[in-house]
């Protein structure tokens, strides 16, 4: 065959791949059109009632604007801006109380969801604007309490809700963990317990991402049934499953944290409740200070320690599920390395 003949040959049969995979595609939006749009939507699950997030909602619309400027306040203008909150603080609080789960129904509107959702991002800065003036006022056990509402908050905005407001909640339960690292060290022992208490509560009651993942396809097939042109369905299922490996890797992210926080305070309480150093294993925290050994998300083993006689290291491999010897990765980087707590 000649170079012409050849050329042309491979021309049509480099052609013919393209119009199989294009027919492919084709066939799978159509497929899912079709099952989109015939198949009945899910119902939804029934809400509490009372239900807590409509006191969240509340609470968020309440917040004062300038929330958000907490971290550049002196202590005076931080008392103003927690006693003109105190409406919002005492919803928010209500809202904790209760059980809580989104509404379907203000998933209908996007603007209005982005709206509610960045006052319950302001309720969680004025959590931590509420626990600096705690600590100001020298009373460490308040501002734990403070930052661990926070955190609490964080887990309550994403029942029943999508991706959307579970990377939301994330983002305020790290709010409210930055806040508490802060005052951990001024705890009494006695106090100590009590928060390690809340945190194991936190983790033991934390929505799953199996849970939030049916949401979000609830939410994701919804909003496909408006669009008719099935082609662009291909794309939108591909973003779609690239949004929710990153935001998996979000949610252990803060399980980790979290996980590692309450260990580090366990093991605290252990020393100085013994007046000795550190205890060879983990397991020997349990059952008096931890419930059970906390397992590493990212590898599905308890967490690595490793003690000396004074110290220890404590760590999770991280997203690469590598252990890389306790060194720290990069967040939001592709770059080895293990996410430690590091001792103050």
């Amino acid at each position: 065959m000649s170079p012409v003949s050849l050329s042309k040959a491979n021309m049509l049969a480099r052609r013919r791949r393209w119009l199989v995979g294009v027919g492919a595609v084709a066939a799978a939006s159509v497929v899912a059109w079709l099952g989109l749009t015939l198949a009945p939507a899910p119902a939804p699950a029934p809400l509490p009632s009372p239900n807590g997030y409509d006191d969240l909602l509340k609470a968020g619309a309440a917040a004062s604007p300038n929330v958000s400027d907490y971290g550049f306040m002196s202590n005076a203008a931080l008392r103003q801006l927690v006693s003109t909150n105190a409406e919002a603080l005492r919803l928010l609080r209500v809202g904790l109380g209760r059980k809580c789960a989104v509404p379907p129904a203000t998933l209908t509107n996007s603007g209005a969801m982005l709206t509610e959702l960045a006052g319950m991002k302001r309720l969680a800065q004025l959590l931590v604007a509420e626990a600096q003036v705690h600590t100001a006022d020298n009373q460490p056990a308040a501002a734990a309490d403070s930052a661990l509402d926070s955190m609490r908050l964080g887990n309550q905005i994403s029942r029943g809700g999508p991706l959307i407001h579970h990377l939301v909640g994330i983002a305020c339960e790290a709010i409210g963990r930055g806040s508490l690292l802060k005052v951990l060290p001024e705890l009494t022992p006695a106090e100590s317990r009590r928060v390690l208490s809340a945190l194991q509560e936190i983790d033991r009651t934390r929505v799953s991402f199996e849970e939030v993942a049916r949401n979000e396809r609830a939410y994701f097939y919804r909003e496909l049934r408006n669009y008719p042109n099935p082609i662009l369905w291909v794309r939108a299922l591909w973003n779609f499953g690239a949004s929710r490996q990153l935001a998996l890797e979000k949610h252990k992210r803060i399980v980790a944290f979290n996980r590692l926080l309450a260990t580090e305070l366990a093991l605290r309480c252990y020393c100085a409740e013994r007046s000795s150093g550190p205890p060879p294993r983990l397991e020997d925290l349990v059952p008096e200070y931890l419930a059970a050994v906390p397992e590493d998300p990212f590898s599905g083993r308890p967490l690595i320690y490793r003690p000396n006689r004074t110290k220890w290291l404590l760590y999770s491999v991280g997203p690469d599920g590598v252990d890389n010897g306790g060194r720290p990765g990069r967040y939001a980087s592709s770059r080895p390395g293990d996410i430690v707590y590091n001792q103050p």
